[in-house]
């Protein structure tokens, strides 16, 4: 699982807009994600806990599934031979054990590049969530560490 230890909500993203010749707004920043990153790990958590495997594996970075399969086969002695099947036999198990679908989480950083979460899953476990900036979405990077204990 990858998951942080506090709540609190995301800040409300503002776009900034310089006045143009003819007094109109015009967008001064780059694209980004339409969400900031903490609606795109909420998207993420969603689509796991749904076996939504297309939603769920595009939302990872290629290291992250690689990594959560090894240890997905480790925590289980299942083998696992791709995302998909990660994530729909992660979404089962969820389901059978009654793990909540309840998560707390915090923004601990954000810049043009990335962002760093902690959450806290209603379970308990917790961790850190890194996430790269994309034009177009946030991914969930292999930097995500769950909590020492």
């Amino acid at each position: 699982m990858l998951t942080g230890c506090t709540d609190s909500s995301a800040p409300e993203e503002v776009s900034e807009a310089a006045p143009s010749a003819s007094g109109s707004p015009v967008a001064t920043a780059t694209p980004a994600p339409a969400d900031g990153p903490v609606a795109a790990f909420r998207t993420w958590w969603t689509a796991v806990r749904s076996a939504d495997t297309v939603a769920a594996c595009g939302a990872l970075t290629e290291p992250l599934q690689q990594r959560m399969m090894a240890e997905y086969s480790a925590a289980t002695g299942t083998e696992v031979g791709d995302c998909a099947t990660l994530i729909r036999q992660s979404s089962a198990l969820y389901a059978a054990a009654g793990l909540p679908e309840d998560v707390s989480i915090a923004l601990e950083s954000e810049s043009a590049a990335d962002a760093m979460l902690q959450v806290t899953y209603a379970n308990g476990d917790c961790g850190t969530v890194h996430l790269e900036r994309t034009a177009t979405a946030w991914s969930l990077t292999e930097l995500s560490e769950e909590c020492a204990g």
